[in-house]
């Protein structure tokens, strides 16, 4: 690679479009690195050759696409990205769907109807016994509500804990209240471990409690593989489950759940929303 043929920042930033302060974001994120850094000044510096892939970031993030995807997807060693980049569209449309519908629903309900949401999501129930868990409970914020959950399911498989089989064995999340703007839950997340482990485990992770999430029974939908959640999608899927429950002469008992049914080592995992009925 020729000396010639590299630009400072500025130029790069002309060239590309993209201000300093996006590329010196880029560069953070791994998005697109710098071929060289001054060792004394910190001055970056980039080929001419990566102007192809500045456009390409750049119109990637212009069509919503986060920049961890943006990473995933351009990382030569993960695979062609366009599966990442199409997955990532595809979450998108449906939440979009899933706004309008909701939206939809929302003007019934202000002139007087009923909606009916029985035919969102295909409601099932499942009998699930009792078991322990090791959980984690917080407040957090919108912000803070992903990286809190990824850092627990992650610490587990740091140390070689691996999840139980089934659903009983399965991490899941217990919101006990709303995390929005207006509302910081809170939230648990909980690791099921075996009954004979779970003393020693406990040790093992001694920030965690130790506790007994009791039999009962959940109505729950198939939320899907998903690289991140969307509120409007988890709201049509609540409102399934509470008019399943009416319609059933159910009462709702807990909170919403979210369990991890796959995947949870990496992104993208397969997710169920349940409620705890009786």
């Amino acid at each position: 690679m020729s000396e010639a043929e590299e630009v400072g920042i500025s130029e790069f930033s002309r060239l590309s479009r993209l201000s300093p302060k996006a590329l010196r974001l880029y560069d953070r994120m791994g998005v697109l690195e710098p071929v060289r850094v001054d060792p004394a000044t910190g001055y970056r510096h980039y080929h001419r050759d990566q102007l192809e892939r500045a456009r390409l970031v750049a119109s990637l993030r212009q069509v919503g696409i986060p920049l961890a995807d943006i990473r995933t997807a351009l990382r030569q060693d993960q695979g062609p990205g366009a599966e990442r980049i199409a997955l990532f569209w595809a979450e998108a449309e449906a939440e979009h769907a899933a706004r309008r519908r909701l939206a939809g629903n929302l003007i019934d309900r202000l002139q007087g109807k009923e909606p009916s949401m029985t035919t969102a999501y295909q409601v099932r129930v499942r009998d699930l016994s009792a078991r322990s868990v090791l959980s984690l409970t917080r407040h957090v914020t919108n912000e803070e509500l992903t990286l809190a959950g990824r850092e627990f399911i992650e610490s587990f498989h740091e140390a070689g804990v691996h999840p139980l089989p089934g659903p009983e064995g399965a991490p899941f999340t217990i919101y006990y209240g709303e995390v929005s703007e207006d509302s910081d839950g809170p939230i648990e997340w909980c690791w099921p471990v075996a009954r004979d482990e779970a003393q020693t485990l406990a040790e093992r992770f001694p920030a965690l409690a130790l506790r007994t999430d009791a039999a009962h029974v959940e109505a729950y939908v198939h939320y899907g593989q998903a690289t991140q959640l969307h509120v409007s999608r988890i709201a049509l899927a609540v409102q399934s489950l509470l008019s399943w429950a009416r319609d059933a002469d159910r009462r709702v008992t807990g909170g919403l759940r979210l369990l991890y049914r796959a995947g949870t080592a990496g992104e993208g995992p397969d997710l169920d929303l349940s409620l705890p009925v009786r």
